[in-house]
């Protein structure tokens, strides 16, 4: 007779029955009347098989599951009990197999979780639940790999009530490269006990992005074929150009290879996003949806994504129609509201 248990210690929380699954198969070319039972022990008293018998055909698998339920006063430990499930043929008493795993009585994880990522770059939200019968004091973490940028978690502490939830935000400012390829990073959230900092984290969530250079490659590309006409056009000027770069100076210094960097700040009003398409990169129908709320009296900025730090610029970059500079989230809400009628899409972003 074949019996197989978890390979890995199975984890009881003082008071909760815990299902242990266990397959039994018959090698035999007969079939088997079988009785299951846990041996003699500390595990036995915690202990109930389901179904304790069966039959077995020639060759047949089954399941039955053995409830470990420890008493609620049950005082937590690190230490690994054994305890081993015997078969025996029902008709004779005779053994017919067993096999044996291990168990823990460890406190349960209080808290279960997930981390979404908001429409504004860089912006998450983590959804932490507590499903268990008691309170959790909660510490939440964040940080880059590479740890280059900054990260700010609102809040960074939560005591979580049985059967509470709770919501935190996530931001993280991913260091740039000036130019080459975008960077791949990644933000690690970890939630943990506030009071025992060498327990595990209860809870881990990862996300990742790319950052784009500053600089674009076609800026430098661009740049680069400016300074082999200016170099060429020394040399005519200079008749074979003692000094070929005698024209560095005022006319080098005001070449501008870089986008301006555009301040949005938060909470801000999205009215409206045009991805970079086509040839202008969707520019004129950004500029043209803009001119049309300015002549119905309504102040609106037009923000390329790409040179902003806030907004998001997942594939390819989006121009924005947004306004900011409010004072908090309700006077937000009433730019919104006062200008629904024109803007329908109208929403605060905080």
């Amino acid at each position: 007779m074949e019996l197989t248990l978890p390979d890995e210690p199975v984890a009881l929380a003082p008071g909760v029955p815990t299902r242990v699954p266990v397959q039994l198969r018959n090698p035999y070319a007969q079939p088997l009347e079988l009785r299951i039972f846990l041996a003699r022990g500390r595990a036995a008293g915690w202990a109930t098989v389901d179904p304790p018998s069966l039959s077995l055909a020639p060759g047949e698998t089954a399941e039955v599951g053995v409830v470990l339920q420890t008493p609620p006063e049950q005082p937590p430990s690190s230490s690994l009990v054994p305890f081993t499930v015997h078969a025996e043929e029902a008709s004779t008493g005779e053994p017919a197999g067993f096999a044996t795993a291990l168990l823990k009585v460890a406190l349960p994880v209080p808290v279960t979780g997930s981390l979404a990522a908001r429409r504004e770059k860089g912006t998450y939200d983590l959804w932490l639940a507590n499903d268990t019968q008691r309170a959790a004091p909660l510490r939440i973490t964040a940080q880059l790999d590479p740890p280059a940028g900054s990260v700010q978690v609102e809040p960074d502490a939560v005591l979580l009530e049985p059967g509470a939830n709770a919501q935190v935000t996530v931001r993280a400012k991913p260091g740039r490269p000036i130019t080459g390829q975008p960077r791949s990073w990644a933000l690690v959230v970890k939630v943990s006990d506030v009071y025992d900092a060498e327990r595990e984290p209860y809870l881990t969530q990862v996300a990742t992005g790319r950052s784009k250079p500053l600089v674009r490659a076609f800026v430098l590309a661009s740049v680069a074929a400016l300074i082999c006409v200016a170099a060429a056009a020394a040399i005519a000027l200079n008749g074979g150009g003692k000094d070929l770069f005698s024209f560095r100076g005022k006319n080098a210094a005001t070449t501008t290879p870089a986008v301006a960097p555009a301040t949005v700040n938060r909470p801000y009003a999205l009215i409206e996003v045009f991805p970079h398409r086509g040839a202008d990169g969707g520019r004129a129908a950004a500029q043209a949806e803009q001119q049309k709320l300015a002549a119905q009296g309504m102040p609106v900025r037009l923000v390329d994504s790409l040179a902003s730090d806030v907004l998001s610029d997942e594939q390819g970059g989006f121009y924005v129609l947004l306004q900011d500079g409010f004072q908090g989230t309700a006077q937000a809400e009433a730019y919104c509201a006062q200008w629904r009628a024109v803007a329908p899409k109208c929403r605060v972003t905080s």
